[in-house]
């Protein structure tokens, strides 16, 4: 069990390194369409793990997996809606920093750790110690907030925020909180990835593009796949409450990002920023208290 807690961890850790990387990257791809981007990322997901897959020898297992899921309609719906809603989540973060929304993406972000805590207590009956509960209070105040001074969160805010807890609580109820799963979600919108790529000129824009422009289109691919895989990865080793408290490093990165890209905070908007900065200090403390005891106790010992 620790060393399953701790592979997820690392997992949570270089993902979120990884989506910030993708975030910059984007300012180098005004040539293409936040769909053509988005396409590329999910052919590039389904293509990366297939060989991770392969290298893993894991096919039987995936073979397995599909047998069990079409022998259960339940499965089945769960599998589809999954797919629909983590394609949107793929979409609206490329959309994001290529339309001058990357600061709302990125609240979305901030806001999403502290709803999976919420929904791991709630939902799952995960344990929560007082730090935890503060910091759930706190992003109720900025929700609050949020609705009373600017009228509710943004489209991509409201999506991120809420959209990619219940995706997690659904696949964890179902029993498919699996990276497997995920590559079949994946594949489920392939087709639709292609035809997109199909519609446009892809090609011949990558090969008008200079030398940045053609890296960062090959680089997000690359880490699009490596880092959504490892981002579900951990979604499934740890339980719910842990993953939240883990995910507050990829908001930071996407708010760093979107200041890098040229966007600029509003007012009304560094309240809700400095509520949900409290509430991820209550998070972080609450993670932090257990190691402390443990050293402490560890020096008493000898």
């Amino acid at each position: 069990m620790a060393q399953t807690t701790k592979s997820g961890v690392s997992a949570s850790v270089s993902a979120s390194v990884m989506f910030g990387l993708i975030s910059l990257l984007t300012s180098e791809l005004s040539a293409f369409t936040s769909e053509e981007v988005t396409a590329w990322r999910i052919v590039c997901i389904v293509v990366l793990m297939a060989v991770f897959f392969t290298v893993h020898r894991d096919w039987d297992a995936i073979g397995r997996l599909i047998r069990r899921i079409l022998h259960d309609p339940r499965r089945i719906v769960v599998l589809l809606g999954c797919s629909a809603m983590v394609t949107a989540q793929i979409w609206v973060f490329i959309w994001g920093p290529m339309h001058g929304h990357a600061l709302d993406v990125s609240l979305g972000y901030f806001l999403m750790p502290l709803v999976v805590v919420a929904a791991g207590r709630f939902l799952f009956k995960d344990r929560l110690d007082r730090w935890q509960w503060a910091a759930v209070a706190l992003a109720a105040v900025a929700v609050i907030i949020e609705v009373l001074i600017v009228g509710g969160f943004s489209w991509p805010t409201a999506l991120v925020g809420f959209g990619y807890p219940v995706y997690f609580a659904v696949r964890r109820a179902a029993g498919m909180d699996d990276v497997r799963v995920f590559w079949l979600e994946m594949l489920l919108a392939a087709p639709f990835a292609v035809w997109l790529l199909s519609q446009g000129d892809v090609a011949g824009t990558l090969a008008r593009q200079a030398g940045p422009a053609w890296w960062s289109f090959v680089a997000l691919g690359v880490l699009s796949g490596v880092a959504m895989m490892l981002y579900i990865l951990a979604s499934g080793r740890l339980n719910l409450t842990l993953f939240g408290m883990l995910s507050y490093l990829e908001p930071v990165l996407l708010f760093a990002a979107a200041l890098l890209l040229g966007e600029q905070l509003l007012t009304a908007d560094l309240f809700v920023y400095t509520v949900i900065a409290a509430a991820l200090a209550c998070m972080l403390i609450s993670g932090l208290l257990p190691l402390l005891r443990r050293g402490r106790s560890g020096r008493l010992s000898r």
